[in-house]
């Protein structure tokens, strides 16, 4: 099968494309004929090492959609069935094959394509537990997220705003008219150093919740317009204190990307309350994706098209 993958640790010119032998899937497996594979920063962190020695030579890629070519027994899944879903830090969605557990698949809804539903894999899953799972959030309190045009927080944007949420989004200029497109009913632009004041102004007393997609200097100003007692999560980097002094809770997680995340995500998009923005590239310049997703500027999802 053709393939897209690293036979060494390193940065995206380590990654090549050629033919490798298709996997057999195990017990409780499924085998992917895949169309279209998600790239993220968690796969530049792999090929890298930062998550440890990994087996090579290896084929990155842990969310992807795609038709069934082969189920076990007593699975609910079949053979031509058009499905997406994750394929945990097995990875392998750089490829014309895959395999992945029946237990992390659901089916593709008709209104997305094959691009758009492996874009959403991840980033559809970690918004909705940090939203909906971590944050809890209610209808009619206000949410601050940061990163907001990114592959994660455009997702929190829409389910944010289909919760019935005031939605405030941070992100560079150029994003902002998109992003009121997708729920956001203010932005501001991280690269005014006013930014958060200015959101005080607008909210007084602060927001209900934080949702940072973005770590650092934009965390610690996202933090100060958390009112006392509020709720944030963090999905790149906590802060070194999150109480403040003031009685806010919160937490740094990895989402767990499971089927019962991915069927709600497929009602919001059912329901019309879910749009998905890709950037596709073919396999054989998967080389380039990484690398426009390792500048960490992006706006939605790059995904391959395989």
């Amino acid at each position: 099968m053709k393939a897209a993958y690293i036979e060494e640790l390193g940065g995206p010119d380590k990654l090549k494309t050629g033919d490798l032998p298709a996997p057999e899937p195990g017990d409780g497996r499924v085998l992917l004929r895949t169309k279209a594979a998600g790239v993220g920063l968690w796969d530049v962190k792999m090929m890298s090492g930062a998550f440890g020695q990994i087996p090579l030579p290896m084929i990155p890629g842990l969310e992807a959609a795609g038709i069934v070519e082969k189920a076990g027994a007593g699975m609910d899944l079949r053979p031509g069935d058009e499905v997406y879903g994750s394929l945990g830090f097995t990875a392998g969605g750089y490829a014309e094959y895959a395999v992945a557990g029946a237990d992390r698949l659901v089916p593709k809804p008709a209104r997305l394509s094959f691009d758009e539903a492996a874009g959403l894999v991840v980033r559809g899953g970690t918004a909705y537990e940090g939203v909906v799972d971590r944050l809890k959030l209610q209808p009619g309190e206000t949410v601050l997220i940061t990163a907001a045009a990114g592959g994660v927080g455009t997702v929190a944007v829409q389910i944010a705003a289909a919760l019935g949420a005031r939605v405030i989004g941070v992100a560079s200029a150029r994003n902002h008219d998109y992003l009121r497109g997708l729920g956001a009913g203010e932005t501001y632009d991280y690269n005014d150093p006013g930014w958060a004041d200015a959101v005080l102004e607008a909210v007084p007393g602060g927001v209900d919740a934080l949702f940072d997609g973005s770590g650092g200097a934009t965390r610690d100003a996202a933090l100060k317009v958390v009112r006392d007692g509020g709720r944030a999560v963090f999905i790149v980097g906590p802060p070194e204190s999150v109480d403040q002094g003031r009685g806010i809770t919160g937490e740094m997680f990895r989402a767990d990307v499971n089927r019962q995340r991915l069927e709600a995500i497929n009602q919001l998009v059912e329901d019309g309350k879910l749009r998905v923005e890709v950037q596709a590239f073919p396999l054989d310049q998967a080389r380039a994706a990484v690398e426009q997703v390792a500048t960490g500027h992006t706006r939605g999802k790059v995904v391959l098209k395989v």
